[in-house]
């Protein structure tokens, strides 16, 4: 993985190579399966940290949010929803499945980074904001985690939640992994089958990066098609995520799992940190 610094497509996101993300639809397809149960467990969270409110008075912020996948049912649902990532095909995509739905007019999707997005909103906007599995982890340093969680911070209600979905490190303990996904729309069929070689943490340059190694099969009526990506992921230890957290001026409210239960907090482990603003 070079040196984010060297590239200026890479300065506040690691590179996530076009084979998946630049095909909006079958990333779509992918993800689809478990994203109604997933919205509804942003719900609870939402009913958890922020009481019980009438949907429509609500706004939820997504960064880096895809295909808008979460959004489309969340506004579906009533909530005001913005969302925002830096591939225009991306933003294209979930505009045009809003349109769809019928639900744009309570939408606001534009084109930006996970750093410097809080120019586009007002401050003290928003009653939630969410980035689910590991997407916070494209940030590929410290000083961009750092400027992405003020920013998120400075576009929060008083009272609002940021839900990070995050896995963290056990440098030295971790074995390589595997996981694989499956989504099917119609007669399309996409399988990602994804290899993870974990994180040191060295001195040197990329030593905090999980490298990821994709592996994508598409099978239509035409036939099967075979892409394969290869990026990183920034990793942390719970030390520091947790220093990282303090800096932003944030801190973490609890530590939950996808029903918005409590969880202890471990490392290695894949968790959703609730943050809020530290008073």
């Amino acid at each position: 993985m070079p040196d984010a610094r060297s590239n200026p497509a890479t300065t506040h996101e690691i590179d996530r190579i076009d084979g998946l993300y630049g095909q909006p639809e079958l990333y779509d397809i992918l993800h689809e399966p478990d994203t109604a149960w997933e919205v509804g467990g942003l719900f609870k969270i939402a009913r958890r940290f922020l009481g019980p409110r009438d949907p429509a008075t609500m706004h939820w912020l997504e960064p880096a949010c895809g295909t808008g996948r979460y959004l489309r049912l969340a506004s579906k649902k009533g909530v005001r929803v913005v969302g925002f990532d830096r591939s225009p095909e991306m933003v294209r995509y979930a505009k045009a499945r809003l349109k769809e739905l019928g639900t744009s007019r309570r939408a606001k999707l534009f084109v930006g980074d996970m750093v410097g997005f809080d120019a586009e909103l007002k401050p003290a906007s928003i009653d939630m904001a969410f980035n689910l599995i590991n997407t916070i982890r494209h940030l590929p340093s410290d000083r961009a985690m750092l400027a992405h969680l003020k920013g998120v911070r400075s576009v929060l209600k008083p009272g609002g939640i940021y839900a990070v979905g995050i896995s963290l490190s056990a440098y030295g303990r971790e074995e390589p992994d595997e996981d694989i996904w499956r989504g099917k729309r119609g007669r399309v069929e996409v399988t990602q089958i994804i290899n993870f070689e974990p994180a040191s943490n060295g001195a040197g340059p990329g030593s905090r990066i999980e490298m990821v190694y994709s592996h994508m099969m598409v099978r239509t009526p035409k036939g099967e098609a075979h892409h394969d990506d290869v990026y990183g992921l920034r990793s942390y230890d719970m030390a520091q995520w947790r220093s990282i957290i303090s800096r932003a001026g944030l801190e973490r409210a609890a530590t939950i799992d996808e029903h918005g239960e409590d969880v202890e907090l471990h490392e290695p482990g894949y968790a959703i940190h609730v943050l809020k603003a530290r008073v």
